[in-house]
């Protein structure tokens, strides 16, 4: 049976920051935004299908001076997801060590459903590090806003 992961899980409003993102002070709205879309869309269409807002100051109404820092993360079935993706080994009950996958996950020691604390801060850091390195060019030839700044298809945008 194939998991998919569904709208719910890429428009939470609140959200664990697992990693922050610090842009150049001097770049272009159309990038940042461009950029966004890339994290937020789903899979299937190319993104990380993470969740993605600015840094906001203590009363959480406004952006902090420096307006190019993001906070990314992800929904508890898109960690389990990922962990599975980049093959990630768990106990299991009988004491074994294994690749974790998201149809056996009952049969891992301390998982249980809406446990939040079945991977560790950085096992999730891990996770999302992954799915944002993993991030590639499609049909876009360039960077929204930079010309000079060419992609081409299957290659990494991080790098």
């Amino acid at each position: 049976m194939r998991v998919t992961l569904s709208t719910l899980d890429t428009c939470e409003s609140s959200f664990t920051p697992l990693v922050v993102i610090e842009l150049a002070q001097d770049v272009k709205e159309e990038t940042k935004e461009w950029l966004k879309n890339r994290i937020i869309a789903k899979k299937k269409d190319g993104g990380a299908q993470l969740l993605f807002r600015p840094l906001l100051n203590k009363y959480e109404r406004e952006t902090l001076e420096n307006q190019n820092l993001y906070l990314v993360g992800a929904s508890s079935i898109r960690l389990l997801l990922g962990a599975e993706a980049v093959g990630l080994v768990k106990e299991c009950t009988d004491a074994a060590m294994r690749a974790f996958t998201y149809g056996t996950r009952h049969s891992f020691k301390g998982f249980h459903d809406n446990n939040d604390d079945f991977l560790t801060m950085a096992e999730c850091q891990f996770i999302i590090k992954h799915e944002l390195e993993n991030l590639r060019a499609r049909d876009e030839k360039m960077i929204p806003g930079y010309p000079q700044a060419k992609l081409y298809p299957g290659k990494s945008l991080s790098k």
